[in-house]
């Protein structure tokens, strides 16, 4: 990330232009690799049908999961959902996609069947998954029965005082090592984040040997200062194949963006520090990035962050807030 800068002063004709096609061509480059790896004109790839199956698989479990699902509702969507299992199934054998979506069909047709509705297309459907080698017996989905009490029990902390103790911290003991399961304590709680249709498009390339942070910290320049104290340095990154609309364009940044900030907080719940390293590089610093983490342009870095123990007293910067009454905007007046 280029360090932010200063507002520049008033450009001549020449810089506007210069900076306009940069814009430009950095546009083009993000519109060509959404083009070639999303699936709007149709699935190209495993990762596209995988995406897709996940998609289908969800919109069935959010019926299940409503006040009163209609008996028998989403059969179209139960045939597309077995077909795309069936090819998948064939081409690529059975893994966490194929059980998640028998298991939200199996889920189904209890539901329905329960319901008085005739479920025979959906269970003879089923049954062909069943028959392939690879598919095995249904796991649990589809919906589950939860209730307020226990919610409210497990979520029981002062999430305010929780939040008011997060800091973006730039000192760290550079002597202790972050502990593995740790880290993978923060990942995990992160992967509760919201994401379009339960997708879960989000992965996390973590770095903790030194040498390994330092080569990936060499293409960002928010770091100085600290950078060499780290434990170690995340990469968010988002899979572009995972979209099939136009509308979904920049979808991968709110998801990419909601996992990245739950995964801070999970550091922050371990009692390790941490620092969002902002990923705002141009084209050319982008695919050098890339090419050191093996990245394809099927890939989309969210951002970087730097985690690891801190020092026991150190300072933070104060950064104070806005007041709520320019964030919070009570019933707007509509047009």
């Amino acid at each position: 990330m280029p360090v932010a800068k200063a507002a520049p002063a008033a450009a001549g004709t020449f810089a506007r232009l210069k900076s306009l096609l940069r814009l430009a061509r950095n546009s083009l480059y993000d519109f060509r690799r959404y083009r070639a790896s999303s699936f709007i004109d149709g699935v190209r790839s495993r990762e596209n049908l995988e995406a897709h199956i996940r998609l289908l698989s969800h919109m069935l479990e959010y019926g299940l999961a409503l006040s009163d699902p209609r008996a028998g509702f989403g059969m179209d969507k139960v045939r597309v959902l077995a077909g795309e299992l069936s090819h998948y199934l064939t081409a690529y054998r059975r893994d966490a996609t194929t059980d998640n979506g028998i298991g939200v069909l199996s889920a189904y047709i209890d539901y329905n069947a329960g319901q008085g509705a005739d479920v025979s297309e959906a269970r003879s459907l089923l049954d062909g998954l069943l028959r392939i080698d690879a598919a095995g017996a249904p796991c649990a989905a589809g919906s589950e029965e939860v209730t307020a009490e226990a919610i409210r029990a497990a979520a029981s902390i002062d999430f305010a005082r929780f939040m008011g103790a997060r800091h973006s911290v730039r000192q760290y003991d550079r002597a202790r090592p972050v502990e593995r399961e740790k880290i993978e304590r923060a990942v995990a709680a992160a992967q509760q984040s919201p994401s379009s249709c339960n997708r879960q498009t989000a992965k996390v390339l973590a770095f903790t040997d030194r040498a390994s942070v330092a080569r990936v910290l060499s293409h960002h320049n928010g770091n100085r200062g600290f950078g060499d104290q780290l434990g170690g340095v995340f990469v968010v990154v988002v899979d572009l194949r995972n979209w099939n609309t136009i509308g979904e364009r920049n979808q991968g940044w709110v998801d990419g963006g909601m996992f990245a900030m739950t995964l801070a907080l999970g550091l922050h719940a371990e009692g390790l520090g941490a620092c969002m390293l902002n990923w705002s590089a141009d084209m050319n610093e982008d695919r050098r990035l890339r090419k050191l983490l093996g990245l394809d342009d099927t890939q989309i870095v969210i951002t970087l962050i730097g985690f690891g123990h801190m020092m026991e007293r150190f300072r933070v910067p104060v950064s104070r807030r806005k007041p709520i009454s320019q964030v919070l905007i009570h019933e707007p007046p509509l047009s």
